[in-house]
């Protein structure tokens, strides 16, 4: 069923105000996010993808993804993909060609994040609007441009991939929702699922439970959904192939990383893509009970490959990290934190992280049970897509900017639907009245505001509050111009905070010990050794790992929570100002950073 035949009603007039909204409305949110956030203000996570764009412009080989000045001389692989660093390296490279470096990639991580969020507004509004109607589809963008679990993934600035990934799946449910009737659609979803997992591994659930969502419509419909099922399969497969050969060096082939696109990922792709597409194309399988059969024995296959090629990933992905960085590390990074987590410490969030999704979840599978044909399978490929994000939110809240952005879409899609204006009725902005009531009462805005309100009734009657320090608060030295400084001291190794890794990496030559990437065990054990040790011990340590400056941020987080944990340790002397003989404060102007030198 095509969008036309869809929603007959809308008119080229109607197609026409929706755009110059979406426009409008993206205008004003670039606007602010730029005006809210800053140009310069970016992430560990942003600071490190710009390092490893630069490194790749000067010369780095493009399968080599050593980062060579965190924990030298060996340095650490990372497990990012190139597919990020090659178009905003084209971006700056660009940008280059009329004006000086600084100002290109000022202006690349500006227009780099823009530009996604407007594929993001797009693809919401299509979604939305396939599903729902065309009114549904300018409440789902207002919705998107209300969602700070979003939004904070397109601010100014942001180069990590998430916002990437988001796009990828919003935009391969969008065109999932316009098969069978356009299988060239379908070819397309499947590449978009493919480059999303060669993109990073959060999505990846997502995109698996939505292929099985194919399979399972083949099985029950056969021939009049087969034409978009080999299409799809066959795209997410051949893909799959063609991205791990752009992107995994040869000799790297038959190596399994969890975290990254590897031979686990590929081949799991390849079996299940091709073998879907393959079966598909039977013609004696011509009964639900021969295709039900056959995707089993498929299904089984698909499991033997994964338990025997890579069982550990199938296990707690961070099962392999240090206990004590999962306890003095992970344990605070924000957006690896449980739903039991938050809901102890920041509960007031609650309602705005989770209040859309499992309310996308509950009225898609309403819609599920109600609507028929191919309608149907839309909703229970997406309504399939959003359980899959919540459940990885609960386990950790990285999985709620997809969910968010999905929910932004299917919960207007679902409610306009079920509560339409009563002919001869007053409708506002289209909507009837109980439509209108319960969007002012099911929006982000309004979750955001319970959550608060919530939160302040429960802390007023407590008799003890706990204060909660995170990253980014004034004096935590989150700002790349905190680093800027060091830039002047002659090149050499600095112990550092783990969050302060990347930004010195970004503002210097300098190379570091330790940065918030998981691959990097030895090197953060090492710096927590060296803080939480005595400063007898952290200068035998200092010396062992040729470190030439200690730098030390007053306000961070770590700060409080390592001077606790050892109040006879290096950071706690620091933090009491008691600096042990062996230590030289530097005076550099601008910024919260505390310098030392290193005596040896």
């Amino acid at each position: 069923m095509s969008m036309s035949a869809a929603h007959p009603g809308v008119s080229r007039e109607s197609r026409f105000e929706s755009r110059i909204l979406l426009l409008l409305i993206w205008s004003v949110a670039a606007i602010t996010l730029a005006a809210t956030s800053g140009i310069d203000r970016v992430s560990t996570d942003d600071a490190m993808r710009l390092v490893e764009v630069r490194d790749l412009l000067a010369g780095q080989n493009w399968f080599d993804l050593t980062q060579y000045r965190l924990n030298p001389p060996g340095g650490v692989v990372s497990h990012w993909s190139r597919l990020i660093d090659l178009p905003l390296a084209l971006l700056i490279k660009a940008n280059e060609l009329v004006l000086p470096t600084a100002l290109a990639e000022r202006i690349a991580i500006l227009l780099w994040p823009t530009a996604l969020l407007l594929l993001f507004f797009a693809g919401v509004m299509r979604l939305a609007r396939d599903l729902g109607g065309e009114t549904a589809a300018r409440v789902a963008l207002i919705f998107a441009v209300l969602m700070a679990p979003v939004l904070q993934h397109f601010r100014s600035g942001a180069l990590q991939h998430h916002n990437v990934q988001i796009v990828l799946v919003i935009w391969s449910l969008a065109l999932f929702v316009r098969m069978p009737s356009r299988p060239r659609d379908g070819a397309i979803a499947g590449i978009l699922g493919a480059l999303s997992v060669a993109v990073g591994q959060e999505m990846v659930p997502a995109v698996a439970m939505l292929a099985a969502v194919v399979a399972l419509r083949w099985v029950v419909e056969g021939d009049r959904c087969r034409r978009a099922t080999v299409a799809y399969t066959l795209a997410l497969a051949s893909a799959a192939l063609a991205l791990a050969a752009a992107t995994i060096a040869p000799a790297d082939y038959l190596t399994v990383h969890c975290d990254s696109m590897s031979i686990a990922q590929v081949g799991a792709l390849a079996v299940g893509g091709f073998g879907v597409a393959v079966l598909a194309a039977l013609s004696r399988l011509n009964s639900i009970v021969r295709r039900l059969a056959a995707a089993g024995g498929l299904a089984v296959l698909l499991a033997v490959f994964v338990i025997v090629a890579a069982p550990q990933c199938l296990g707690d992905p961070y099962a392999q990290l240090d206990p004590r960085l999962a306890d003095q590390w992970l344990s605070s990074v924000a957006e690896a934190r449980n739903l039991a987590s938050m809901i102890r410490d920041l509960p007031q969030q609650v309602p705005a992280y989770f209040g859309i999704p499992l309310a996308a979840l509950v009225l898609g599978t309403i819609r599920c049970l109600r609507e028929k044909g191919q309608q149907r399978w839309s909703w229970i490929g997406c309504t399939a897509s959003q359980a899959a994000f919540v459940l990885v939110s609960i386990w950790q809240l990285r999985g709620t900017s997809g969910a968010n952005a999905l929910g932004a879409a299917l919960v207007p899609a679902a409610l306009l639907p079920m509560l339409p204006a009563a002919d001869g009725r007053a409708s506002y902005f289209g909507l009837s009245r109980a439509a209108l009531v319960a969007l002012l009462l099911i929006n982000p805005v309004a979750l955001m505001a319970i959550g608060s309100g919530v939160a302040h009734a429960f802390s007023a009657a407590a008799v003890t509050t706990r204060r909660i320090l995170t990253s980014g608060d004034p004096g935590t030295c989150q700002r790349a111009a905190d680093y800027e400084p060091l830039a002047q001291l002659p090149r050499g190794r600095v112990l550092a905070f783990i969050d302060s890794g990347p930004f010195i990496l970004m503002e210097t030559g300098h190379a570091v010990l330790a940065a918030p990437y998981h691959r990097n065990q030895a090197g953060n054990i090492a710096m927590l050794d060296m803080f939480l040790g005595a400063p007898n011990d952290a200068k035998a340590r200092m010396a062992a790992h040729r470190i030439d400056y200690v730098a030390f941020c007053p306000g961070a987080p770590e700060r409080y929570d390592y001077a606790a944990r050892a109040p006879a340790g290096l950071a706690a002397a620091l933090s009491r100002d008691d600096v042990p003989d062996f230590l030289e404060r530097i005076p550099l102007a601008g910024g919260d950073l505390a310098v030392y030198r290193v005596r040896h």
